[in-house]
């Protein structure tokens, strides 16, 4: 059995109440211990003659010591996994920007979002995508209704090693994909230049939708992962396109530039992704790149870098470092780890589209950041389209 860890809300509200309460001890023990010392040290001055004193003292140093570096121990083992086990990625993420990355139900008064349909107006009031449908719960990703809907009807139509026969007695791939009917028949064979957020989120729902049909893994040339399954392991999910321990490894990266292509097993049958070959396919795809290059943070983000959360929209590039950097200064920008954009804008939070190893290990390519004021800078945003 493959039971994976979820940072969904409650186990993200947990993990940061231990975190804090672990804080809040490596700030406690050293006053208490301060405090201690110099009392016992007053008491050995007054009473020199006091027998076992010292050693007394050197024992509760001792155990306040030890209650002092067990939280510190384990704050610097989480942050040396990193994201290698999606324990220590939630410790270390949790609490940052209000961070929780699984889909957050939206509220009445929001939850058709801000993703608009310019051609659809009643009463002066624009029609919004929405994405309060619950499905089955065979899909853990959020999408539209009528896309969910179609996801969750072929998850399990076919995987690598019946891929060839079941598309060619569908007429080939592209047949396949225009006969599922709403965005994948819209978009099959064209890109789209999109013109509105509603557009690009439209796109997205196509490339998120027909890799999750698929059931991607994740490969950046070095890291692979199993799509429902985790990084380094052998299991995946019963949906998955290389089933079990298959992997896709000896020819190298996918084709980010062609997501049509790619889909179909037209070149190859490599359904395998990354960040930032994701973010190409739907960006290509969306005709906002001519070809990929969503890792070329420093031509992308010079002159166009939008600093605070709350002024983010739909489109905007996400980079993330490992350290702190100065938005208005482009030496700085270096130690780039990860990149992601922004798909739904709400009043009090921001929906980004990730399609790195947290995607393919939680089958869920949606992760939800609280608005907040101030900045972050370890994340950069960059903004590669005015609507």
């Amino acid at each position: 059995m493959n039971i994976l860890f979820a940072c969904d809300g409650t186990i993200a509200s947990f993990l940061l109440l231990v975190k804090n309460g672990l804080n809040l001890i490596m700030i406690i023990v050293p006053i208490i211990a301060i405090i201690y010392i110099s009392i016992a040290i007053a008491k050995m001055v007054r009473f020199p003659d006091q027998k076992n004193a010292l050693a007394s003292l050197k024992n509760k140093f001792m155990a306040l010591a030890i209650v002092f570096f067990i939280p510190l121990f384990l704050n610097v083992l989480m942050i040396m996994l990193g994201e290698n086990t999606s324990v220590s990625e939630c410790w270390n993420n949790v609490g940052s920007v209000n961070y929780n990355p699984n889909y957050i139900e939206t509220e009445k008064k929001d939850k058709h979002g801000f993703l608009i349909d310019p051609d659809s107006y009643e009463k002066g009031v624009p029609k919004q995508l929405t994405f309060d449908y619950d499905g089955n719960g065979t899909v853990k990703a959020r999408f539209s209704e009528e896309t969910l809907k179609i996801v969750e009807a072929h998850i399990n139509d076919f995987n690598y090693y019946n891929f060839k026969s079941f598309m060619a007695a569908h007429g080939g791939a592209g047949n396949y994909i225009k006969s599922l009917g709403g965005v994948f028949t819209e978009y099959y064979g064209r890109n789209a230049n999109v013109s509105s957020p509603y557009e690009l989120q439209k796109v997205s729902e196509y490339v998120y939708g027909l890799m999750y049909i698929w059931g991607f893994d994740y490969y950046n040339g070095s890291k692979y992962c199993k799509w429902g399954g985790s990084c380094g392991g052998s299991t995946s999910s019963d949906d998955a396109f290389y089933p079990g321990a298959l992997k896709h490894t000896e020819d190298g990266l996918s084709d980010r530039n062609n997501f049509d292509a790619l889909i179909t097993g037209a070149n190859e049958i490599n359904m395998t992704t990354n960040c930032n070959w994701s973010v190409d396919m739907v960006y290509v795809k969306a005709g906002i790149f001519k070809k990929g290059h969503a890792a070329g943070y420093k031509s992308m983000c010079k002159g166009h870098v939008v600093a605070d959360i709350n002024d983010y929209q739909v489109g905007d590039v996400i980079h993330y470092f490992n350290h702190t950097v100065d938005y208005n200064n482009p030496s700085t920008w270096s130690d780039w780890y990860h990149v992601a954009y922004v798909g739904e804008v709400y009043d009090d939070r921001i929906v980004t589209y990730d399609g790195g190893s947290y995607f393919t290990n939680n089958r869920n390519h949606k992760r939800v950041f609280k608005k907040s004021k101030g900045t972050d800078h370890k994340t950069m945003a960059c903004r590669v389209i005015n609507w």
